[in-house]
């Protein structure tokens, strides 16, 4: 597949999640002696502590949510992301700067927004950073597609976008703070192109 335009920069390989990152958070989560609200209650305030950037947009973007089914999957996905990274890169993972998650948020939007104007264009933004964290956004769409199944067709659908937006901008400025095995960071954060 050649991909014509993309305002989206592909992760670096040294910051992919791999899946099976993503299923030991998820035994993790499930397997825990808390509730599962509880052990999301501290893994949230360790992102609050270790990724106060991220963190406090992430919680600014779920208070402005007012349908709970999508409250509550933005919260848990929030937190399983973080989660996945931390556990995959532990003495790798930098912390995100404001310049990081502007970055994120403005190639995300650039990248909507060259598609948008492509008539012939069959990706969308988040099938482009798929191809870069393949099971990182599975895990996410999975999660998405079962609270559309959940929520019977009562679900907030702009709500669910801009939560599901805040996820992809989360998987981005995530992606490029992670340093390599040799401890440089990944591609310079001026990508817009």
């Amino acid at each position: 597949m050649i991909i014509r335009k993309a305002a989206l920069r592909p992760v670096p390989k040294w910051a992919v999640v791999e899946a099976h990152t993503i299923h030991a958070v998820e035994s993790e989560l499930d397997e825990g002696d808390d509730s599962l609200q509880d052990t999301l209650d501290r893994a949230f305030s360790e992102l609050d502590r270790r990724q106060p950037v991220v963190a406090e947009w992430l919680a600014d973007q779920l208070a402005q949510t007012r349908d709970e089914l999508v409250q509550s999957l933005g919260y848990f996905l929030s937190v399983t992301v973080y989660l996945a990274f931390r556990d995959a890169f532990p003495t790798r993972l930098h912390g995100v700067d404001e310049s990081g998650l502007r970055m994120a948020r403005e190639t995300l939007s650039a990248d909507e927004e060259i598609r948008a104007a492509d008539p012939t264009e069959i990706l969308d933004s988040d099938d482009i950073l798929a191809m870069s964290q393949p099971a990182l956004i599975a895990f996410v769409q999975h999660h998405v597609d079962e609270a559309l199944d959940q929520g019977e067709g009562e679900i907030d659908l702009d709500e669910l976008e801009r939560v599901y937006r805040s996820i992809l901008v989360q998987v981005i400025a995530m992606s490029h703070s992670v340093a390599s095995p040799s401890g440089q960071l990944g591609p310079s954060r001026d990508m817009l192109a």
